[in-house]
């Protein structure tokens, strides 16, 4: 009975603690953005890549790409040009508590 009670308490603060301890989520930033030269060869996925961190889907970041610079036809980058590459920000989540408490 005892022990059931001790498993119980803790299943219960585990469960507690998870909700408190939720991490950021990552988006993109597409109004703060930064510029990258094309370099012969370079098509919007190579460009996308070589920028994305490891939270963030690559599609994202081309699709993102090709809405700031207006380009219809990822394979006609013109070495020379630059383009507007979107930047990478964390958002802190609402937390479960908080939540409860706003409402």
């Amino acid at each position: 009975m005892k022990k059931d009670l001790l498993i119980m308490i803790g299943m219960c603060l585990t469960v507690l603690f998870g909700f408190q301890m939720t991490n950021p989520s990552v988006t993109l930033d597409t109004q703060s953005v930064h510029t990258v030269t094309v370099q012969k060869g370079d098509t919007v996925w190579d460009i996308a890549n070589r920028v994305t961190t490891h939270d963030i889907d690559v599609r994202q970041v081309v699709y993102a790409v090709k809405e700031l610079n207006n380009i219809d036809d990822a394979g006609a980058l013109v070495p020379g040009t630059t383009l507007q590459v979107p930047t990478v920000k964390e958002v802190s989540p609402v937390r479960a508590l908080d939540y409860v408490a706003q409402n």
